[in-house]
């Protein structure tokens, strides 16, 4: 399999405002993937069992009902990547791996953290808009780095919060 660097990074505003406004989309190719970051407003994440008993208007369906319970998305916003195929268009159910690391810290990036990842998708969206992600906490002010990786082939993007 070959590995992939994209090299380009592309910087984006996350503008958040107090009702959590304002969002991030940053597009990036490898050979076999288009992927698509998005960061905005922090989601409420719900099991399947949780929409069809609660019947919530928006926020996220998990599609691995056993993570139900555990304390997911504590952070601040919401990070998701949404990962398709460069040859068919369409939306794959491939989970990537999302490292995402504050670039702004004294002495320059800080250590790297992988991101506990789940497939989900918006309830207002329905299925087609399949992604990974979770809540993550972002400091306004502050550059971050994602690195993205399926099956070999990365991708870089980089983004300031406000």
């Amino acid at each position: 399999m070959a590995r992939i660097a994209a090299a380009l990074v592309v910087s984006g505003v996350l503008a958040a405002s107090a009702s959590g406004a304002g969002a991030v989309h940053i597009r990036r190719s490898t050979a076999s993937y288009d992927l698509t970051l998005s960061v905005g407003p922090r989601e409420a994440m719900y099991t399947a069992a949780e929409v069809r008993a609660k019947h919530p208007a928006s926020g996220e369906v998990m599609l691995d009902d056993a993570m139900g319970g555990m304390s997911m998305g504590a952070g601040n916003r919401h990070l998701e990547v949404q990962v398709e195929s460069r040859a068919t268009h369409t939306v794959l159910t491939v989970a990537p791996t999302i490292t995402l690391a504050d670039a702004s810290a004294a002495g320059g990036m800080t250590m790297g953290g992988k991101l506990h990842v789940m497939a989900m998708y918006g309830i207002d969206e329905g299925r087609s808009d399949l992604h990974y992600g979770n809540n993550v906490s972002l400091e306004a002010g502050h550059r971050y780095e994602v690195v993205v990786a399926v099956k070999g082939e990365r991708a870089s993007f980089a983004f300031r919060a406000s």
